[in-house]
């Protein structure tokens, strides 16, 4: 069996457990005994959009004249669209390396969590009724999770999911997502929900 090694980036905990299910979940579904593997050590949580982006022209070097293999991940957050967003990332590059696979999540990543309402809803212990059926026209994904369970959640992990003071997200949030995605997030579901996560997969599935 063919493992292409990749190095990957994200700018946060979720988003690198997503990674790590997606490069699963595609070596599942491959039929040409191609398999995608991390790297010792990646995918690496940059901690941050500006970190992340400040990696961009690295990406580029390292895929286009190296020959590495990357991932990359990231929201598009308020940026207008994805097209204006990769323009905004890697000025004067008129077409990215085939070997870099920068994916970005409409609007964060948590759309594509909330694509499977399903086992969300059973694992938070809060009706599906109350998720969104289409994640990526959120406006704000991760406010509308955090809204659901401010005003449904019942439960202590649901309070410590919960930002406090400046905080953006509390002190359990990202190790509840993460087990989520880990151990419950069916991908199958999921990107029926999600247009920008079927592409996700859709590419990672050309490569493997």
């Amino acid at each position: 069996m063919e493992e292409i090694y990749f190095y990957g980036y994200a700018e946060d905990e979720p988003s690198c457990a997503v990674m790590r299910r997606l490069f699963d979940y595609a070596n599942m579904s491959n039929s040409d005994g191609k398999r995608l593997v991390f790297r010792p050590g990646f995918p690496e949580n940059k901690r941050g959009y500006g970190n992340l982006k400040n990696l961009a022209t690295n990406l580029v070097q390292m895929t286009g004249n190296a020959g590495l293999f990357v991932f990359v991940m990231t929201d598009l957050d308020q940026e207008a669209c994805v097209p204006m967003l990769i323009q905004r990332w890697f000025p004067g590059v008129c077409r990215l390396p085939d070997s870099l696979i920068f994916r970005v999540a409409v609007r964060e990543v948590e759309s594509w969590i909330l694509a499977d309402r399903v086992e969300l809803a059973n694992f938070l212990g809060i009706p599906k009724a109350n998720f969104s059926r289409e994640p990526d026209t959120l406006g704000d994904p991760k406010s509308h999770l955090l809204d659901v369970i401010r005003t449904k959640g019942r439960k202590r992990f649901h309070r410590d999911m919960l930002p406090t003071g400046n905080a953006h997200i509390g002190p359990e949030y990202n190790r509840v997502l993460c087990d989520f995605v880990n151990n419950h997030w069916n991908i199958d579901e999921a990107q029926q929900y999600s247009p920008s996560l079927q592409r996700t997969v859709d590419a990672l599935r050309r490569i493997a």
